[in-house]
């Protein structure tokens, strides 16, 4: 609540592994974790809060030598279940290249059980478009990068931001994604 003047709602966390993140539609739908650890707020109620007006996204990232740098989208919302809660993020800045509104914006949401080939390879839930260059729920690797498990890989799953080390094999320690309403106005202590 502190980041950046406050008021945010986190609504995805990812910092220590201690949550599987490959989960079904109905989870994603839902919500699944943890929320002293890891966890995924629910796309029926990340639509539900973002459907009230315009809101802003901050991700915010740290890779294994504890580097820090975010991405601040001015405008962010999903659609409901019947249009696959559909993306809209736009307006980007922030400290790190960004990886994810120019590719995944208007980009459904699918799981491993909903037939789509990213996410069944990615291990995750996520707005793929030819699969991602921003993959913040994939398999959690400790130690930044990780090579595929087996012999013929499909490709990589690990949670990716791709610009951090032009890679799709290196993956984050910690990640969040936090949202509050475009119009919030920080109250400066006196």
């Amino acid at each position: 609540m502190e980041t950046d003047g406050g008021g945010w709602t986190v609504i995805q966390r990812r910092q220590d592994g201690s949550v599987n993140f490959d989960r079904s539609w109905s989870e994603y739908k839902d919500g699944f974790g943890d929320l002293h650890t890891e966890y995924w707020l629910g796309n029926a109620h990340i639509h539900d809060l973002s459907s009230q007006g315009d809101y802003t996204l901050r991700i915010d990232l740290e890779d294994w030598s504890s580097l820090h740098k975010h991405a601040l989208y001015q405008s962010f919302s999903i659609e409901d279940e019947a249009t696959q809660f559909r993306l809209h993020v736009s307006g980007f800045s922030g400290t790190v290249e960004d990886s994810f509104s120019w590719y995944h914006d208007k980009q459904g949401f699918s799981t491993p059980d909903t037939g789509n080939v990213c996410a069944e390879i990615s291990h995750a839930g996520w707005w793929y478009n030819q699969c991602f260059y921003a993959n913040l729920n994939g398999v959690y690797y400790k130690g930044g990068r990780y090579s595929p498990k087996v012999k013929n890989p499909l490709g990589p799953d690990g949670i990716v931001w791709f610009t951090w080390k032009d890679s799709d094999y290196y993956s984050l320690r910690r990640v969040s994604m936090m949202i509050r309403p475009r119009t919030f106005r920080p109250h400066l202590s006196p």
